[in-house]
């Protein structure tokens, strides 16, 4: 029997001739895919999992500890990487590549003690539901802050 994982991808980029998004996320993103070899980062998702202990360091964590999805998106080819952020540092996941649908999972996760990690094949499944669903990382349109 298969068992499924609920989780939920949220784009945290607006704005569609210039990308913008919260200074703290977009400058961890543009530093991470600089990291591995991105230089354009126009693609910021946060997972959200409906386990919260998923890629927990601590039981009731909620300050900077977070899943991310980053890379770069291209007319005919994406790159994106995977990996929870907590304050200024980073554990990657996994790095998936399309069309190819390549993945290439990382022991920094595995070898990392948090409460709760994805399996390779939940990774695999968070992958297939993004490359299928890859409105979902796109900015959303106009300014997302109001005034007032």
């Amino acid at each position: 029997m298969k068992t499924t994982f609920e989780f939920l991808v949220e784009s945290l980029l607006f704005g569609i001739e210039n990308p913008k998004g919260n200074i703290e996320q977009v400058l961890f993103a543009n530093k991470m895919a600089k990291h591995e070899g991105i230089p354009n980062c126009n693609r910021l998702a946060k997972l959200s999992f409906a386990d919260e202990s998923v890629n927990r360091a601590v039981a009731g964590a909620v300050s900077l500890d977070e899943t991310l999805v980053l890379g770069y998106e291209g007319w005919s080819d994406c790159v994106l990487h995977l990996c929870v952020r907590s304050g200024i540092t980073t554990i990657r996941m996994a790095t998936g590549s399309f069309p190819s649908r390549e993945i290439v999972m990382y022991e920094d996760y595995s070898n990392a003690v948090l409460l709760d990690k994805l399996s390779e094949e939940q990774i695999k499944e968070v992958f297939d539901f993004i490359w299928n669903n890859m409105d979902l990382m796109q900015p959303k349109p106009g300014n997302m802050l109001r005034d007032g």
